[in-house]
């Protein structure tokens, strides 16, 4: 908190690190809430970014809860299209940010 002010991004680990495939670790989304709620506060132009386990239905938890920047690798290249897999991913997000 005291440095939040000297950064541009923060990054929420939503899985444990080291490799992918992993499931979404719910509780982290208080921890992403929280941060989104520091930056709000003070009115700071701060990304809030979740990576692992980010795909259909996750990423529109992470975004309610205020991420506005997502890492997808599973879901987008388990994914016969990339670019239909990243265009649903920006479209949940963007749905679940405008609730």
């Amino acid at each position: 908190l005291p440095v939040l002010g000297d950064l541009d991004q923060v990054l929420v680990m939503t899985v444990n690190p080291g490799f992918g495939g992993q499931k979404f670790i719910e509780g982290c989304l208080d921890k992403v809430a929280a941060i989104a709620g520091w930056i709000a506060e003070r009115e700071l132009d701060v990304d809030l970014e979740v990576d692992g386990g980010i795909g259909p239905g996750t990423a529109a938890r992470a975004a309610r809860a205020g991420a506005n920047a997502f890492v997808a690798g599973t879901a987008v290249f388990g994914s016969p299209s990339y670019e239909d897999a990243i265009s649903g991913l920006r479209e949940e997000a963007r749905r679940a940010r405008e609730k």
